[in-house]
């Protein structure tokens, strides 16, 4: 008997001769380079922020930023944004997201000071959290036959992961090559290709009538989000400050708040009635982990290569390459492998191989090329985390709520990375700072911060292998259950 597949379940499908034709792959395409596009910025400054900050010039606080307004508006607009698509349509609210992505886009690359510089990585947050969350929701709508919709999830989700992984790549080079203001410019052509890309192939999706935004808990559930956001964000100065921990008690108060106002609604904001499932809260706490991974992985090793062995931004950047084409492999298979393994099988195997990469740099090697064959290691379970739990998650969200239902799983994987950074971020400098007033030299205090850091890792790799199995079991369920009815 085999797992659940990447579609969802067979009740949710029409019955022949009802049933869905193909849809054509151009939407796929144009989905997924903007979906690439937006994952690839949420790293891609990271190498240039040396750079940026000479030529600005930009303090320690403008450069914290440059990276911190991105997250912050993209991770606490996404449930937001999702259903905007829900009520104002897939397409348009795509469009918007695009179009406002590539203008604050242009205003990153020509900002004359850090204040354009942050107001702009904002901007960009607010168009990537509207992009995103309608192109997740376009597939769900778009490709309802389940061989498509198993490709186009899977294609999807990987697109997200390379686009991360090859970020601090190609910020290297551009950095390198060319000038940090590129690393933002680049994005107009790109964005100009998906905007006709969708205007001349994309459907004009249906819009769902007499739904309402339900601005009051929308305005709750954003504040609460962005105050989880900027505490988690604060959190990376020490856990000892008190701006993140009040930041943090204020988005418990408010999300709180947010769940108490929509109980009992017939078309609620927030979809408490996924959260009950077990398959979507398991495939979020999933989501959660394996972002937190990805993104301090990446961050960790730039640390590594640069303070430990004196690297270049650019040779930063191909020592990372590897962890890129090892998920970009496991991306091209993984519609393979799910047949396989099924969804839980390989959720399973992606972690452990994160516990096996993340456990071999938690030792504290000095070796590179061990640190990027660990790395590769790394990328190559990403994706095989990433495919099945955006499959799984998504199984049971139904088309009318895929805006609000993917945004959620969205929220679930940026507060991941948010948080994945201000802890990992908090362990490496603690360490560090424990280790120099012991007397260590710099290069020996972050191979121990770094260690320390991957330690933190592995015991996320290590939970997420319990989840992984906790899903195995519940889609074989789900799947013999289906078989029987």
């Amino acid at each position: 008997m085999t797992e659940q597949t990447l579609a969802p379940p067979t009740e949710h499908a029409p019955e022949a001769p009802d049933a869905p034709a193909k849809a054509p792959w151009t939407t796929l395409v144009v989905v997924g380079v903007a979906q690439l596009m937006v994952m690839l910025d949420s790293t891609v400054v990271n190498v240039a922020l040396p750079s940026i900050g000479g030529d600005l010039p930009a303090d320690r606080t403008g450069l914290q930023w440059t990276i911190s307004a991105y997250v912050l508006m993209f991770g606490s607009l996404l449930l937001f944004g999702g259903r905007v698509s829900d009520v104002f349509g897939r397409r348009r609210t795509f469009l918007t997201g695009l179009g406002l992505f590539a203008v604050a886009s242009a205003l990153c690359g020509m900002a004359g000071n850090q204040e354009l510089l942050v107001a702009g990585r904002a901007a960009q947050g607010v168009g990537a959290a509207l992009l995103s969350a309608a192109a997740l929701s376009i597939i769900l709508e778009v490709y309802q036959v389940e061989e498509q919709r198993k490709i186009a999830l899977t294609a999807w989700s990987g697109l997200g992961v390379i686009g991360a992984t090859i970020g601090v790549v190609l910020g290297g080079l551009i950095v390198t090559a060319v000038n940090w203001r590129w690393a933002f410019l680049i994005n107009l052509p790109i964005s100009v290709a998906a905007l006709v890309g969708a205007l001349r192939s994309m459907p004009a999706l249906r819009t769902a009538s007499g739904r309402r935004l339900r601005f009051p808990s929308a305005v709750v559930s954003t504040a609460g989000l962005a105050a989880l956001s900027f505490g988690l964000i604060r959190l990376h100065e020490g856990f000892g400050d008190t701006v993140a921990w009040v930041s943090l008690g204020a988005a418990v108060v408010l999300l709180t708040l947010v769940t108490f106002m929509e109980l009992g609604q017939d078309d609620p904001l927030l979809p408490l009635h996924l959260l009950r499932k077990p398959t979507y809260w398991l495939s979020s706490i999933g989501l959660l982990l394996v972002a937190s991974v990805m993104i301090s992985s990446s961050f960790l090793a730039s640390m590594y290569f640069q303070q430990v062995h004196g690297m270049s931004a650019f040779t930063t950047g191909l020592s990372l390459l590897p962890m890129g084409l090892a998920a970009l492999v496991v991306a091209m298979v993984a519609p393979a492998l799910a047949g396989a393994l099924g969804l839980g099988g390989m959720y399973a195997v992606g972690a452990a191989l994160q516990l096996v990469g993340t456990g071999v740099l938690a030792t504290g090697t000095d070796s590179v090329w061990v640190t990027v064959v660990a790395l590769a290691v790394i990328g190559a379970g990403l994706p095989a985390c990433f495919v099945p739990l955006f499959g799984i998650g998504t199984s049971h969200v139904k088309v009318e709520e895929s805006g609000v239902g993917s945004g959620l799983l969205n929220t679930f994987n940026e507060s991941g990375a948010a948080l994945g950074i201000a802890v990992i971020g908090t362990i490496l400098a603690t360490t560090v700072d424990g280790r120099l007033k012991d007397g260590a030299s710099a290069a020996d205090a972050t191979t121990s911060g770094v260690s320390h850091g991957f330690l933190a890792l592995a015991v996320c790799a290590a939970v997420a292998i319990v989840i992984a199995l906790a899903l195995r079991h519940l889609t074989r369920g789900e799947q013999q259950a289906a078989a029987q009815s």
